[in-house]
């Protein structure tokens, strides 16, 4: 008994596949293990699966945008005068300021 290559295995699962014969009737007609055939089928299908595979790898390119425009201010307006505060001013120092500027 010699050892079948995995060319010979190749050729006896397209065979079988091009048949239309079930595993198990191709293996009796053939004299094969149906376990050991399911089983170098397997690697023969994985095999083809892999043929002309490329391993790609993904590459992201992150684009960050920077605002040109200058922030705005907030800007306080009463009848006597305009007051102008960074927009980065706190929230709590803008109550302060109003609470001494009603005072």
């Amino acid at each position: 008994m010699t050892r079948k290559t995995f060319d010979d295995w190749k050729n006896l699962v397209e065979k079988q596949m091009a048949s239309g014969l079930s595993v198990s009737e191709f293996c009796q007609q053939h004299n094969l293990s149906a376990k050991y055939f399911y089983s170098r089928k397997s690697k023969v299908v994985n095999a083809n699966d892999n043929i002309g595979f490329i391993q790609a790898k993904v590459i992201s390119k992150q684009t960050t945008l920077l605002a040109t425009t200058p922030e705005q201010n907030i800007k306080l307006v009463t009848d006597s005068a305009e007051l102008s505060l960074p927009r980065d001013t706190s929230a709590q120092f803008i109550v302060e300021l109003l609470n001494g500027v009603t005072s």
